[in-house]
């Protein structure tokens, strides 16, 4: 008879060990997901955040305005997050193609000098055409878009180039 309270025991020990083991596999789990749901919510807060809007005016002559071939765009950051006041932040696609940061130059104008593009202030973005296929030739007269992203926010600018320009 004093086998069966030995077995309980033994059955008892190993259901200890394999629930501890159970228990320390799930709280590691929960505690995974906990962090990826912080990070998830910390850039869903960025990108909340984050607004601009293109105020430059398509039929304004946006292109080759000083006679160096270049695009010159006004972004207003209008959200409330913090951006890079050179446009190093931003992503430009141009009629399809993506534009390297080399052939862009951002310069905030802003009452404080341009130390950080806040909310509120402009950014001035110059493209340059010429560098655009490698052929420094410039854009050809019609349509083109320029596609800027920036944290998940994306803006669509549209303008037409015409003879002479």
């Amino acid at each position: 008879m004093a086998s069966v309270p030995i077995s309980h025991l033994i059955l008892f020990i190993a259901s200890l060990v394999i629930a501890a083991g159970v228990v320390g596999t799930i709280t590691t789990g929960v505690d995974r997901v906990s962090a990826a749901v912080d990070d998830a919510g910390l850039d869903a807060t960025e990108k909340l955040r984050t607004d601009v809007t293109i105020i430059s005016d398509a039929s304004a002559g946006v292109y080759n305005a000083s006679d160096q071939q270049n695009v010159t765009l006004l972004i207003k950051n209008t959200g409330t997050y913090r951006l890079a006041p050179d446009g190093s932040g931003l992503d430009v696609v141009f009629d399809g193609r993506y534009v390297r940061p080399s052939a862009i130059n951002g310069e905030v104008v802003s009452a404080d000098g341009g130390a950080v593009w806040s909310r509120g202030d402009v950014l001035r973005l110059t493209i340059n055409a010429s560098d655009l296929d490698g052929t420094n030739s410039g854009l050809d007269d019609g349509d083109h878009r320029v596609f800027i992203t920036v944290n998940g926010d994306e803006e669509l600018f549209q303008f037409r180039v015409e003879g002479g320009n």
